[in-house]
């Protein structure tokens, strides 16, 4: 068993369906590989970051199966819910439990303040933003 990864994820959603996410991975304290995209997205805010936490578990199995993986996210809901309030979110929130339950992986919540993937998700928004300006001109 290597060391264990931590991602950091977030998600921004404005209000005309526009999302950004960020996504920052950590080993030993040190950031080993981020990134940040917009896309367009049709729901709420809690589902997408349940969505993003899911896709960082994938990308764990993906590049690096054989570590530990802690994902933390600053939406409490994916964190805690125990009987998620709507279909999309109960689905999005049970993507996620059944990727922590094939391995070593784990969700827990952290600040919004701690998180430095927080100001990613906000450059992938800006970014979509950019390109939707740039594509009517």
């Amino acid at each position: 068993m290597r060391e264990c990864l931590v991602i950091y994820v977030d998600a921004a959603l404005d209000k005309n369906g526009r999302a950004g996410c960020g996504l920052a991975v950590f080993v030993r304290g040190r950031a080993v590989y981020t990134e940040s995209f917009g896309f367009s997205h049709i729901g709420g805010s809690a589902q997408l970051e349940a969505h993003v936490c899911a896709g960082a578990l994938d990308l764990a199995a993906a590049r690096w199966p054989y570590h530990r993986v802690i994902v933390r996210t600053d939406c409490a809901p994916v964190v805690r819910s125990r009987m998620p309030s709507s279909d999309s979110f109960r689905i999005a929130v049970y993507e996620v439990r059944e990727r922590c339950r094939r391995g070593w992986r784990v969700v827990r919540y952290v600040s919004r303040k701690a998180n430095p993937a927080h100001e990613l998700a906000r450059e992938g928004l800006k970014s979509l933003s950019r390109q939707q300006v740039l594509a009517a001109a």
